[in-house]
């Protein structure tokens, strides 16, 4: 128990760090679908980040292998077809190499509340302990923005695309897991040294 209680506290006290002090790891998955008990992780990719450089040969990106891949609406939102799964890897390896990486970094995600949840029913299919330093939403700093800010949320105003166009991000291809994980890092180093700042200030 007092190692727990150990662990938890310097948990605190880390994360009480000025945000540029920290390392992340942006992740995109793509599913088919979006429940996690019965959808599939298709694709998953990460990038590592060092406030204020992003890792760029620490990329990685995975297909998933399934007995059975059940693309569903894949070809038309991620532009996946069957024949992009000739080469393919494990679950569980995946998330073996996830878990690793993922120790004391922050991560972040767009629309972190669904694919924490497909990540952590991979992981306990697996059997891995998936344990981040804590979790960033670029989604939801940008809804509490705009709402802080009074402005209108309108529909499609959320997207990754939309919202790195507003703090003048090019935009990439969507939709495709490791664009995704990139352009997701980039606007959250957006946000942050917007709002945030350089100095002591922290984001989670």
């Amino acid at each position: 128990m007092w190692s727990l209680i150990k662990r938890w506290w310097h948990k605190i006290q880390v994360r009480r760090k000025p945000w540029t002090e920290h390392s992340y790891i942006a992740l995109d998955i793509e599913t088919s679908g979006l429940d996690p008990a019965n959808d599939q992780i298709l694709a998953i990719a990460w990038v590592e980040v060092t406030p204020p450089v992003i890792n760029y040969t620490s990329g990685r990106y995975y297909l998933i292998k399934h007995d059975k891949t059940d693309l569903k609406q894949s070809p038309v939102i991620h532009g996946l077809v069957k024949k992009d799964f000739i080469e393919t890897s494990e679950l569980c390896d995946v998330m073996q190499a996830l878990s690793v990486t993922m120790c004391n970094k922050i991560l972040i995600c767009h629309h972190i509340q669904l694919d924490w949840r497909f990540l952590k029913q991979a992981a306990k299919s697996c059997d891995i302990q998936l344990a981040p330093l804590a979790l960033f939403d670029t989604l939801g700093f940008e809804a509490k923005r705009l709402k802080r800010q009074q402005h209108h949320i309108e529909r499609g105003s959320l997207t990754l695309s939309a919202c790195r166009a507003r703090y003048g991000l090019p935009e990439y291809d969507a939709h495709h897991a490791f664009s995704d994980a990139v352009g997701c890092a980039e606007l959250m180093l957006a946000q942050a040294y917007k709002y945030a700042g350089s100095e002591k200030s922290s984001i989670i």
